[in-house]
């Protein structure tokens, strides 16, 4: 037998995905408000992730996403989004999402104890994220 089925789909529909990009991206700035500042870093990436399994259901015409995409590889999703080309033309944005993207790769966060110094972390990760101009979740248009 195949070693894993390519035609198989995650429980997750299309329309859950974009939902939690939006609530992701509440919940960063719920704990920024808060001065969470190690929580928010950690959970900043999640809405790039989210957003960008809404944009390969939406390329494929999918209403769930499949399984073989069930990764939180940022690359290999904003690839499969059919958006890398156009990820890579935009030097700033491209900057922006390596930086996230080498957090979320990066597991530290997930055991980092919140210290104050952190909020230097989320206010670039505010940033990177959703800076009018050159942000990755404003180029995601979210």
């Amino acid at each position: 037998g195949r070693m894993f089925d390519l035609t198989k789909f995650t429980p997750t529909r299309k329309a859950e995905f974009e939902q939690l990009a939006r609530d992701r991206k509440d919940d960063f700035e719920a704990l920024r408000e808060r001065g969470r500042w190690t929580a928010s870093v950690y959970l900043g990436p999640y809405i790039v992730e989210a957003r960008l399994k809404f944009k390969i259901c939406e390329l494929l015409k999918l209403k769930q996403l499949p399984a073989v995409l069930k990764t939180h590889d940022l690359v290999a999703l904003a690839i499969f989004a059919g958006l890398w080309e156009e990820l890579h033309a935009l030097a700033k944005v491209y900057e922006n999402f390596r930086k996230i993207n080498h957090l979320h790769e990066n597991a530290v966060w997930r055991y980092r104890v919140a210290v104050p110094s952190h909020k230097t972390a989320s206010n670039n990760m505010n940033d990177w994220l959703c800076n009018p101009i050159d942000g990755v979740m404003t180029w995601l248009s979210i």
